[in-house]
């Protein structure tokens, strides 16, 4: 998750640790075990690394990759989205086989043990492998290598990235299913000012995290880097649609989707922005607390990159 402040619009990419998900009857509640879901997660990227047959993303890849995908969209194969909300089940427990976790591996050089690098949130589109998440999540130093792990603790290789919008802070690209079926979340209809959403994701290390609130409003952010010289295109000077909420979220929720009462996905964790006042805007300085805006990836971006939008 990006996190700004009012006078410098930086973020930077979450680096926590994992989980796992047990249940102790049918009817209890999952259980999240953030100890297990990391040890399995540098395992099963590293057995993925380590295999010739079944290479993962690297990061030098992925920089590549989202240069040569800006602006390219995907079409969607004919396949139903998977998780639906039941009549008997809770919207967490319908969407969760879907939420993914999006991270990272490397080694340091001074052993010879792979070490969990960054960690962020992400969801698939498509059973056939589409995962969506922030454009962010893939900037990280060249030795990382890249890996996505689902709920119930499966790690998958990322063969490649498929489409990207950097200005809109957003990506999708493909993972390795051994031929596997994968749940998928169905988009939605834009969610109106008011509306109630819920984010799933795992901020600061707390995975499978649940929070709600309401969509508060559709925005533009200014220009940040001046105008654009004649005959020159600048994905920095364009523009995107940001829809705020409140729901809490943290570093570790990038990518986390946003969802409707139905269980469709509206949106997607994506920054905050801070009112909080700083030398440059004193005249605020007596206004007491500060306002923290939490901005999402719309589902305008969201249908930017598919070809045939639902």
């Amino acid at each position: 998750m990006k996190i700004l402040t009012s006078t410098h619009l930086a973020g930077r990419f979450l680096l926590v640790p994992v989980l796992f998900l047990s249940a102790t009857s049918s009817r209890a509640a999952a259980v999240v075990d953030d100890a297990e879901l990391a040890r399995r997660f540098v395992a099963g990227l590293a057995a993925v690394v380590e295999t010739p047959q079944r290479q993962t993303l690297h990061a030098e890849q992925a920089s590549h990759q989202l240069a040569t995908t800006e602006g390219q969209r995907i079409r969607l194969p004919q396949t139903p989205a998977l998780c639906t909300l039941g009549p008997e089940q809770s919207l967490y427990d319908s969407v969760m086989p879907a939420v993914v976790v999006v991270g990272s591996i490397y080694k340091c050089g001074n052993c010879s043990d792979w070490h969990l690098g960054g960690m962020a949130s992400g969801w698939l589109l498509a059973g056939e492998g589409l995962v969506v998440s922030n454009h962010h999540v893939f900037g990280e130093d060249e030795k990382h290598c890249f890996g996505v792990m689902t709920a119930d603790g499966r790690v998958f290789a990322i063969e490649s990235i498929l489409a990207a919008d950097k200005a809109g802070d957003a990506v999708i690209f493909r993972i390795d299913t051994r031929g596997e079926q994968l749940p998928a979340l169905a988009l939605g209809s834009p969610a109106n000012c008011g509306a109630a959403v819920t984010i799933i994701s795992h901020p600061a290390g707390r995975f499978y995290s649940l929070t709600t609130g309401v969509v508060s409003r559709y925005h533009r952010q200014p220009p940040e880097h001046g105008k654009a010289k004649v005959g020159q295109q600048s994905t920095a000077l364009r523009r995107p649609v940001w829809m705020s909420v409140t729901a809490d979220y943290a570093v570790g929720s990038s990518g986390g989707p946003v969802f409707d009462e139905t269980g469709a996905v509206v949106g997607m964790v994506s920054r905050t922005y801070s009112s909080q006042a700083d030398r440059h805007h004193r005249r605020f300085g007596n206004l007491g607390n500060q306002m923290v805006f939490k901005d999402c990836v719309s589902l305008d971006t969201l249908l930017g990159l598919i070809e045939t939008p639902l």
